[in-house]
């Protein structure tokens, strides 16, 4: 689809639900947790991922990744700080770093288009994209969005969730775990996990930061303190 100042949050969700559909349905088996991220972007798109060293070529500590175009390649490089062959710790963020570009390749082909390639040797390769931590322009806060998406399906953490809890299971309130939480190690609220999340995000393979957004926002967490019972 062509690039949009404005994609709504629902047409973002219905893209990355179509990447995961086709996936499934190409090698005719359920998409499950964690999903397959770089698989997907090798056998949908022949895209392959690499590990290299962007903060150093940038001169800049924000850069994660680089989408780069040839005649007859397309490859992702992800900074070295990232990448689970350098540093295992940050798998999570890898991870959605993948969902966030495989976002631009799906949301916005305007910039691949705008590249052209024609002339360039078999072997060479133009930039795309520049993925940047502190870069808020439209199209990255989409990609950010598709990665959620992509990595955290609805229906996946919906079943993770009852298979938990049981069928029919309503909001869990982590208020008093993250005050408590907050208050023992001398920290912000917003900076703490809870339990829930950390569970939910190593079965995904996603950061517990990142699972806790999902599940505020699926409904399934809630981070305010509860109003007061009357009865």
């Amino acid at each position: 689809m062509g690039y949009s100042s404005y994609i709504p949050a629902q047409k973002i969700e219905d893209e990355a639900m179509s990447v995961l559909a086709a996936y499934a349905q190409k090698y005719k088996e359920p998409i499950t947790a964690p999903v397959p991220i770089e698989e997907i972007l090798d056998c949908l798109y022949d895209v392959t991922i690499e590990a290299a060293d962007l903060r150093a070529k940038y001169q800049n500590d924000d850069v994660l990744a680089e989408f780069l175009v040839g005649r007859n390649r397309k490859v992702i490089l992800i900074d070295q700080t990232i990448h689970p062959d350098f540093n295992a710790d940050k798998e999570g963020r890898y991870r959605f770093t993948l969902g966030h570009e495989t976002g631009h390749w799906i949301l916005h082909q305007h910039l691949l288009a705008s590249v052209n390639t024609d002339n360039l040797f078999d072997d060479e390769l133009k930039p795309v994209s520049v993925y940047r931590t502190s870069c808020k322009e439209p199209k990255e806060k989409q990609a950010d969005m598709f990665s959620g998406y992509i990595l955290m399906p609805k229906d996946l953490i919906l079943r993770e969730w009852e298979a938990k809890f049981g069928p029919d299971h309503g909001p869990e309130n982590v208020y008093e775990e993250i005050r408590e939480k907050s208050e023992r190690f001398q920290t912000e609220p917003e900076n703490i996990r809870c339990d829930l999340a950390r569970e939910f995000a190593i079965k995904f393979k996603v950061s517990a930061q990142t699972m806790q957004i999902r599940l505020r926002d699926m409904g399934l967490l809630e981070l305010a303190e509860p109003e007061p019972r009357l009865f």
